[in-house]
């Protein structure tokens, strides 16, 4: 699998890269930004997550919401966006014919959303229902209740979505500031990733440049790594390690979690290797433990986050509630043996087999051009510099029995054990001792 490259930066100065791609005949237009929920401050936070939505209510060339979904519609496109902690990004993945319009509309939610006031005013009542949908859905919830564990006192442990007093506060004037702070061409990448014919046909480039010249007012942002260099360092929680969420359910949902690897980490990729073995398939440690051998659980898999200075690393479960106490003994005991030197430590064969199974499900992930152009959007943003394919491949291929056996003793230390439960249950005391 090999897709060549060709990196630019038009003179307005959007960093651009075009991943010419033989044998399909779809383009996807990805335009990501350098900011998310981690950059905002307590009376911002959600703003990152509400203009994401509030560009599909009408940009200049396509004035309202409907305009611009037929167009879309009428060549039987997709788009879309999405919102993280740390970037956000905004795509129309269309047959290769239609590339003009997939560049032009993505280019118009970049640089010429209306934001009308009565669109945002109708918005926060969608966002206000969003933020309850999210909550009364457990299994989503959860992972809302470890984050603010583990990083209280750092707005990576707020929700990406925002608070409902956050949500119902903003004003135009915010989103233009927002618009003016962070997305400047300096913090963007932009990804065009699909038919070589069209890609590479002579004036490609320049029309693509046209397409992404159309905002009237300058936002001077700085670079993307300026951002990151300003972050504090060791956002995690030093005061608590442990949060119970009662919620009367069927279903009770825990996660455990290690400070774990940032993303430009060289270790990263044993990491992934370690995180397969543990609970990424269903031939993994946890699923044939938890759920296989003794019925507790439908769901259980490994965890692995990475940020731009820190990381998470662990396990999280849906389980019988009367069962919790096995099930999280289970699970902890599990987390315990990868760094083990026992009989049931790692062994040659579990990562012979966890590599196979990640390069093999890599590169069925990147068979489409939305795929790559998020891999090269996400390397060239995030980490200021392109992974390619054949790169991440040659550095999963070369992690060794002994490197994933290190990073596991490095990271699975039960003084630095965080968990969280939501359930029907109210004493922390119950399950601190199931963890001492």
């Amino acid at each position: 699998m090999n897709y060549p490259y060709r990196a630019i930066q038009f003179d307005h100065g959007l960093r651009t890269i075009l991943v010419p791609m033989e044998g399909t005949k779809s383009v996807t237009v990805l335009a990501m930004v350098g900011t998310g929920s981690r950059f905002e401050d307590s009376k911002t936070n959600g703003i990152s997550h509400f203009l994401e939505h509030m560009v599909f209510k009408g940009t200049k060339n396509f004035p309202t919401a409907r305009e611009l979904a037929s167009a879309i519609d009428e060549v039987g496109a997709e788009f879309n966006a999405f919102t993280s902690k740390e970037y956000t990004g905004y795509y129309v993945k269309c047959a290769s014919s239609f590339v003009d319009l997939a560049s032009d509309v993505v280019s118009d939610m970049l640089l010429t959303a209306r934001l009308l006031p009565a669109d945002i005013e109708r918005e926060k009542g969608v966002i206000v229902e969003e933020i309850h949908m999210y909550e009364d859905t457990p299994m989503r919830h959860i992972g809302d209740c470890f984050e603010k564990l583990i990083f209280d006192g750092s707005p990576l442990g707020w929700n990406i979505i925002g608070t409902e007093s956050s949500v119902r506060s903003f004003t135009q004037d915010d989103f233009v500031h927002h618009l003016n702070t962070w997305y400047g061409f300096h913090n963007v990448v932009l990804v065009v990733a699909g038919d070589a014919s069209v890609l590479n046909q002579k004036g490609f480039e320049h029309k693509l440049e046209h397409f992404f010249s159309k905002d009237e007012h300058t936002r001077t942002t700085k670079p993307t790594s300026a951002y990151i260099e300003q972050l504090k360092d060791n956002p995690f929680n030093k005061r608590k390690r442990l949060s119970v969420h009662f919620k009367e359910s069927a279903q009770a949902h825990f996660i455990l979690g290690f400070p774990g690897l940032k993303r430009t980490d060289e270790r990263r990729y044993a990491l992934t290797i370690l995180s397969t073995l543990l609970g990424g398939n269903m031939s993994s440690r946890l699923f044939t433990e938890v759920r296989e051998k003794r019925g507790l659980c439908y769901y259980v898999r490994s965890d692995e986050d990475h940020y731009h200075d820190c990381g998470v690393f662990g396990a999280s479960a849906g389980v019988d509630p009367s069962r919790v106490d096995e099930a999280v003994k289970v699970v902890y005991e599990q987390l315990l043996l990868l760094a083990s030197d026992g009989e049931h430590s790692i062994t040659h064969d579990e990562v012979k087999k966890a590599k196979s199974h990640v390069l093999g499900a890599t590169t069925l992930d990147l068979e489409d051009s939305m795929s790559i152009a998020h891999l090269f959007a996400g390397s060239a943003l995030l980490q200021n510099k392109v992974e390619t394919i054949e790169e991440k491949l040659k550095r999963l291929e070369n992690v060794t029995f002994e490197q994933v056996r290190e990073v596991a003793k490095q990271l699975i230390d039960p003084p630095n054990l965080y968990f969280s439960i939501l359930g029907p249950y109210q004493e922390e005391a119950r399950f601190e001792r199931l963890l001492d």
